[in-house]
């Protein structure tokens, strides 16, 4: 009876407990484009953090849904210590095009991101304005691009010309073209063979593009 007693005592006595938001624990977070110091100022200035809370009363999904509307952030967890310390798990978004006239990023999502005054990434350049209905698929073939030993150094920008997905190549004048978003990755492992196999050689130089729209063939076109 004792033992119950002072269990729910301890219950009680830790949900009255006063949370403090001095100090915001920020775990396993590397933030690029936004600082903490930013993420720690747009909390401490809505109206949930402009008070003490009781640990009964947080609610841990506003604190999430405020950190959410930052254009930089992909994903927020947050939870509470048995010692009143809230800790918080950020993840920002993950950009794979630079839209050259829009000044913005697309993410691997598909959503647009804004640029950022703290950090610059290189990415391909899309140099040409899109359609947002295409931001989806441009999000995934970007990923792809992005995590892709070879292609992630080898291109370095896209234009999408009626159908066809033009790719410009770091170091060489030549235009990679796929027709639409479908089995791009297939098409850019032929072409990743022909371009080891070929690069020797020196004939690069004298393409003028390279077509990639044949199945299980790259079809060259000379200057």
């Amino acid at each position: 009876m004792l033992v119950g007693f002072l269990t729910a005592f301890s219950f009680v006595k830790n949900e009255n407990r006063k949370i403090h938001f001095e100090h915001i624990n920020f775990i396993n977070t590397d933030l690029k484009f936004i600082s903490l110091d930013s993420v720690n100022k747009m909390l401490k200035q809505s109206e949930l953090f402009s008070k003490e809370s009781l640990k009964s009363d947080l609610n841990l999904t506003e604190i999430e849904s405020i950190i959410l509307d930052n254009a930089f952030i992909n994903s927020a967890e947050a939870s509470l210590g048995l010692d009143g310390q809230l800790g918080i798990i950020l993840k920002e978004k993950n950009p794979v095009f630079r839209v050259l006239n829009g000044d913005f990023y697309i993410d691997s999502q598909g959503n647009k991101m804004p640029l950022s005054n703290v950090f610059s990434q290189r990415i391909p350049l899309l140099l040409n304005n899109v359609d947002s209905a295409s931001f989806k698929k441009l999000g995934s073939l970007g990923n792809y691009v992005k995590y892709n030993m070879f292609l992630s150094k080898h291109i370095s920008g896209l234009e999408l010309v009626e159908k066809d997905l033009v790719f410009y190549v770091n170091g060489f004048n030549y235009l990679v073209k796929i027709n639409g978003f479908e089995n791009y990755k297939s098409k850019f492992k032929n072409y990743e063979l022909f371009f080891k196999s070929v690069y020797k050689e020196g004939i690069l130089d004298s393409i003028k593009s390279i077509n990639l729209n044949f199945k299980n063939q790259v079809i060259v076109q000379k200057i």
